[in-house]
Order: structure tokens, then C-alpha cells, then sequence
């Protein structure tokens, strides 16, 4: 299983504050069945100024430090890019997912639309995939509770990270924002703990209906420290 949004790296940002906790959280991931991390720290002018550089460094430091305590993870460098007005300036250098061409982006929480969809437009123009983290969590791309579909039927589709059950429990409107997103070519990232209930009902329930969509094309731990990654895994056991 790849989790494809974590924030392992330690120091860089509001993730994994030492070597030691990054180890823990490596050991908690490989525990539960993941073999591939993306490492995607924070890159918000001012607050988390991270380089491509800088990530990839650090890639580097904590895959040896991994190889030495024989923890069966294999990190590839990522960011999550804050689709702020400063966002225009990254895409000179910005550091995709490993080898793909997907770049992870966040919306702000108090997102402009203008502003949201402009970026995304040129992260397309300039040959990227924008691939848009946790959707669920913003208000902003609120989506209403799904009809019939279970939480038995959750938890089986998300144990293998596989598509949603079939027949689709919802639709997503083309006139909403996030399918607006989607037809310029964007895709979504799901938080596991947003359907572990980490983040409350109301986020659960936005989960539920966009998995129900068929939106999401990859699901994240978004794991910041080993009691806040413990959550998420435990949560998921009970789904």
C-alpha cells in the first residue's frame, strides 16, 4: 500500500519533530501494511519555506536511517504546495510526487475560487498533474451526505485502496467546484482519518459522499506524529 500523503520528514514543518519520532511513525506504517511513502511536507511562504532541495535531502537522511533500523519502507520526496498567491513562483522548481508527475496541492481554508482555479490552470499548463489533498476537509468543497452507501461497504473498498462499491451512491455535479476541478484535469487525494472520524461527523460524512463519487484517486495517512498517525490507524480498524 503507498500512502501518498505524510508528513514524515522531521523538522521541515508541523510533522515528525526528530529522527526518533519519524522512526516511530515509520515503524507504525510499515506495521499496517505500507511499503511506499510520499514524504510531502508544507510549503507556505513564511511559514514552511521548503525547498525541492531541501526534501529531497531529507529523503535521503531518513531512507538510510530507515535501511539501518530495517524498517521496510521505501520514501519518494513530495511537497504540499499551498495554493496561495505565492504558488505561481513554485511551479519555476516545484518537486512532484517521486517519478510522477503529480503535484500535491492544498487549498487554504479560506479559499477564493478565482484564485483556487487559476492556480490549478497553471500547474496544467505547465504539464503537471495537481492532485488536490484532502477536498473533504475544506468547507469550501462541501458535498452533501451520501444515500445508501455503508460504512461496511467503506471500510471493505478502503482496506485494499481500492475504487468505491459499485453501483455509485452519488454524483458529483459538474456545475460543483471540485467537478469543476476535476474537468480542467485535477485530481483528489483522500485522508484516511477523515473517514476514521479524526477530524468529526461532519468531515466523515463529506468522505463518505466523495468516495461514494468515485472522486478520489489515492488515499494519504496526512500522518504528523505518531499518536496522530495511531488515530488514523486505529480509527480504520474499526470501519
Amino acid at each position: 500500500m503507498n500512502d501518498w500523503h505524510c508528513h514524515l520528514l522531521p523538522g521541515l514543518d508541523d510533522g515528525a519533530r526528530s529522527l526518533d519520532e519519524a522512526l516511530l511513525m515509520a515503524r507504525q506504517l510499515a506495521g499496517a501494511g505500507f511499503t511506499e511513502v510520499y514524504c510531502t511536507p508544507h510549503c507556505i511562504r513564511g511559514t514552511y519555506d521548503n525547498t525541492p532541495q531541501t526534501v529531497r535531502r531529507g529523503v535521503l537522511e531518513l531512507q538510510s536511517a530507515l535501511d539501518g533500523e530495517d524498517i521496510p519502507l521505501r520514501l519518494h520526496p513530495g511537497m504540499e504546495y499551498y495554493l496561495d498567491e505565492y504558488f505561481p513562483e513554485a511551479l519555476d522548481d516545484p518537486q512532484p510526487l517521486g517519478g510522477t508527475s503529480l503535484l500535491l496541492v492544498e487549498a487554504p481554508s479560506r479559499a477564493e475560487p478565482a484564485l483556487v482555479r487559476e492556480n490549478i490552470h497553471r500547474a496544467v499548463r505547465c504539464g503537471f498533474t495537481p492532485l488536490l489533498a484532502h477536498p473533504e476537509r475544506t468547507l469550501f468543497f462541501d458535498q452533501a451526505p451520501p444515500g445508501d452507501l455503508s460504512w461496511t461497504r467503506i471500510g471493505r473498498a478502503l482496506r485494499f485502496f481500492s475504487p468505491p462499491p459499485s453501483p455509485v451512491a452519488t454524483e458529483l455535479s459538474p456545475d460543483s467546484e471540485l467537478g469543476y476541478l476535476r474537468d480542467m484535469g485535477c485530481l483528489f487525494q483522500g485522508n484516511l482519518g477523515s473517514f476514521a472520524g479524526v477530524y468529526g461527523a461532519r468531515v466523515r460524512r463529506r468522505a463518505a459522499a466523495l468516495h461514494g463519487s468515485g472522486i478520489y484517486h489515492c488515499f494519504g495517512s496526512d500522518g504528523h506524529s505518531p499518536d496522530s498517525l495511531e488515530k488514523v490507524l486505529e480509527g480504520l480498524k474499526a470501519l
